[in-house]
C-alpha cells in the first residue's frame, strides 16, 4: 500500500495537477506532472464512474496504488504524480497495467 506521506489527499492538489501539470497518455490511463513540490514524491489516483461500480472502481485503485508504491524509488523527490483512469482499465490484466502505468511514469518524469 501506498504510504500516506506519498499520497494526493488535497482536492486543489488533485485539480493543479490537472490543470497545470505536464501529461502523458497510456491507453488505460492519463498520467499528469508537476514538479517543485516541497515533499517527497506523491501519488494520486482519479477513478470514475465510467470505470464501473464501487468495487470495480476500488479495485483499479487499489492496483494503481500499487503500482505507484512500487515505483517511489524510481520517481525524483519532488514530483507530484496523479494518475487518471481511463474507462475499460478494470479488463486489462495486472501486467498490461504494471506496464502501461510505469512506461507512463517514466515519460511522465523524462520529459521537461
Amino acid at each position: 500500500m501506498l504510504p500516506r506521506a506519498h499520497r494526493v489527499v488535497v482536492a486543489d492538489d488533485f485539480r493543479r495537477a490537472v490543470r497545470r501539470g505536464r501529461r502523458t497518455s497510456t491507453p488505460h490511463a492519463v498520467v499528469y506532472r508537476v514538479s517543485g513540490e516541497p515533499s517527497g514524491p506523491r501519488f494520486g489516483v482519479i477513478v470514475s464512474k465510467q470505470v464501473g461500480g464501487a468495487v470495480v472502481r476500488n479495485r483499479i485503485r487499489r492496483r494503481i496504488q500499487a503500482i505507484c508504491a512500487s515505483s517511489l524509488t524510481t520517481v525524483p523527490a519532488a514530483e507530484l504524480i496523479v494518475v487518471r483512469v481511463l474507462p475499460g482499465a478494470h479488463e486489462a490484466s495486472w501486467d498490461t497495467l504494471r506496464s502501461e502505468i510505469g512506461d507512463g511514469l517514466r515519460r511522465a518524469v523524462t520529459a521537461s
